[in-house]
């Protein structure tokens, strides 16, 4: 039996792992009580979103291999009362929590072999995907948050291949439910574009920059076809 997850995006999601174990190491409480990039949440809260991520990821393995719909959080007020319930945690309890889900998610999705019973999972913000994307679904979590921790790490350090699948993945989704104040995003790096509004102009740069601006993150330089100024990138997450 094949694995029903592709072995470079397990391979990918162990290093992304050890390198968000690595951002958190050495930082204390204090740390973890500052403000995060996103509002409304400090460190702590990322951290705990992202630890929760994971066990709500091991709830849609079950619904994969199954067949029988296992939503990653019961309600979404849930998920909001684990968040804090986590983040209210010992910053050394918390870390050690995000490092377990992590390993629990990593080792359920090695078991994940064909034949699954359930092709589409939903998130829990409702988008439906792939069941062979969990993995690069979590290295996308890791990867944007840590962004978000304010920390080091900047979209600049985002790597080509995790860009381009993010691009793949998220293009699409801009482009029928949201209202893109861009037209095309046209890459400087590789001449690749993305399709992501019916209307305004195409944004050019890099396709990092692209991307964290398309999410709403900080970025480096980017440039308008009609010379306008850099509109203001629709609402994610």
């Amino acid at each position: 039996m094949g694995l029903a997850v592709p072995l470079t995006h397990l391979t990918e999601l162990a290093t992304a792992e050890v390198c968000l174990t690595a951002d958190l190491a050495g930082r204390d409480a204090d740390w973890a009580a500052q403000s995060s990039g996103l509002s409304g949440w400090t460190r702590a809260h990322l951290v705990a979103h992202l630890a929760g991520n994971a066990y709500g990821q091991i709830n849609l393995c079950d619904w994969a291999e199954a067949g029988i719909e296992t939503p990653m959080y019961p309600t979404p007020e849930d998920r909001a009362s684990e968040i804090e319930r986590r983040a209210a945690l010992p910053w050394p309890d918390l870390v050690q929590d995000v490092h377990t889900g992590a390993e629990a998610l990593t080792a359920r999705l090695a078991t994940l072999h064909e034949p699954i019973m359930a092709r589409t999972v939903l998130l829990g913000s409702g988008a439906a995907v792939s069941s062979s994307d969990l993995a690069a679904i979590r290295i996308r979590e890791i990867e944007i948050h840590r962004v978000d921790l304010a920390a080091e790490y900047q979209p600049v350090d985002w790597t080509e291949p995790f860009t381009i699948r993010t691009f793949g993945q998220l293009a699409p989704f801009f482009l029928s439910k949201r209202e893109v104040p861009a037209r095309m995003l046209r890459s400087v790096d590789s001449g690749r574009c993305w399709e992501v509004g019916a209307s305004g102009p195409d944004l050019v740069g890099t396709e990092a920059d692209l991307l964290a601006w398309l999410l709403g993150r900080p970025h480096g330089p980017l440039h308008t076809s009609d010379e306008a100024p850099l509109p203001v990138a629709p609402t994610w997450v």
